[in-house]
């Protein structure tokens, strides 16, 4: 894709600029090349990098995914009795080494507070569900997706931010860091 769009720049500026002979301007064409790859084609350094997944973010992630298909239950906070939303997520965590309020609301407390474009694996994001502000959480897995308790299913399940549903009652994400 740079190729392509650097050999179209190249074009148009050969095309629209007369032709000389003059001593240098090769070497002011590669001066001028490298200007125009540099601001117009390379990523700026001034780009936020995304985060490296954290061992701990791997093992959140794979205790969630063990978790899918267990039972709902309201009130639930164990494989044993199932879960609900913030108890699938307090077990998860607990088993990370982190311990986390029983409820989204007083989990939405915690943390860092993450934009949506910068989610992250391992990120927990909240939804307003069944009352105002942070009524429903799930753990984002990446691609749009999380973990979550589905009532509709019945099961811990993944859930898509873009579903009409979850995208309407999005509510805000949290990082939540160990220590």
């Amino acid at each position: 894709m740079r190729k392509t769009l650097l050999w179209a720049v190249l074009t148009v500026l050969l095309l629209s600029s007369p032709v000389s002979a003059a001593p240098g301007t090769y070497l002011d064409f590669l001066r001028m090349v490298d200007d125009i790859e540099t601001k117009s084609v390379l990523p700026s350094a001034d780009l936020p990098k995304p985060r490296l997944p954290s061992k701990r973010d791997a093992q959140v992630l794979t205790v969630a995914n063990s978790m899918l298909g267990m039972p709902v239950v309201w009130g639930g906070a164990s494989p044993a009795q199932g879960f609900d939303c913030s108890g699938l997520v307090q077990y998860v965590f607990r088993q990370t080494g982190i311990d986390l309020p029983r409820t989204a609301d007083l989990q939405f407390e915690l943390g860092k507070t993450v934009a949506k474009p910068e989610l992250q694996p391992g990120d927990l994001v909240y939804f307003t569900t069944y009352e105002p502000g942070a009524s429903h959480v799930g753990i984002y897995t990446g691609g749009g997706k999380f973990i979550h308790t589905s009532f509709s299913q019945g099961v811990v399940a993944f859930g898509d931010l873009n579903d009409p549903y979850f995208a309407a009652r999005y509510y805000g994400a949290k990082r939540i860091n160990a220590g």
